[in-house]
């Protein structure tokens, strides 16, 4: 088991794409380039792990470490978040416009885009955090009060991260 000590520290990273550069021969352009600022991120605190599983609703982990991590891409952004906690990620662009049927079904209604877009994010990042991707069911989805929750909210983009441990801190590393 590899064992790395974060503390109580929590470290996000969001890259703008076209500084990722990327040899890829499949179909997974985005999954490669969030591994490639996932390594970066891990290469800062000197921590070498390649072996990436994914679970049976698509949660990838590491193999036999207690370090925890979750990516998330947009159209032009790859956001990644690691820890010794459980942790979930999601990023939109503010140009992404959620439907009215999406908002009827999945966000109880809610009015403007602005708003819609933050709680679509905030509700995928929980999820993300649980390990149940998209299978949750987003209408009746309730946060669990012993998580904690940080909103980055930029000129283009809105980020939301969920981490289990309620007193975490939020750091931002900047490659």
């Amino acid at each position: 088991m590899f064992n790395y000590n974060f503390g109580d520290n929590l470290y996000y990273s969001i890259v703008n794409k076209s500084d990722i550069h990327v040899y890829n021969t499949s179909n997974r352009i985005e999954t490669d380039q969030a591994r490639v600022v996932l390594n970066d991120m891990l290469n800062h605190f000197n921590v070498d792990i390649d072996e990436i599983i994914i679970d049976d609703n698509g949660k990838p982990y590491f193999k036999k470490s207690n370090i925890f991590f979750n990516y998330s891409h947009s159209k032009n952004y790859i956001a990644c978040v690691i820890s010794n906690y459980e942790v979930g990620i999601d990023i939109e662009e503010k140009t992404r416009n959620i439907s009215d049927d999406i908002s009827k079904k999945y966000l109880n209604g809610v009015e403007g885009n602005n708003d819609k877009l933050i709680q679509w994010i905030k509700k995928e990042s929980y999820s993300k955090l649980k390990g149940l991707g998209l299978q949750i069911g987003f209408s009746n989805l309730k946060y669990d009060c012993n998580c904690k929750n940080i909103l980055i909210n930029e000129d283009e983009f809105i980020c939301s991260i969920f981490c289990s441990y309620d007193n975490i801190k939020f750091n931002n590393l900047k490659f």
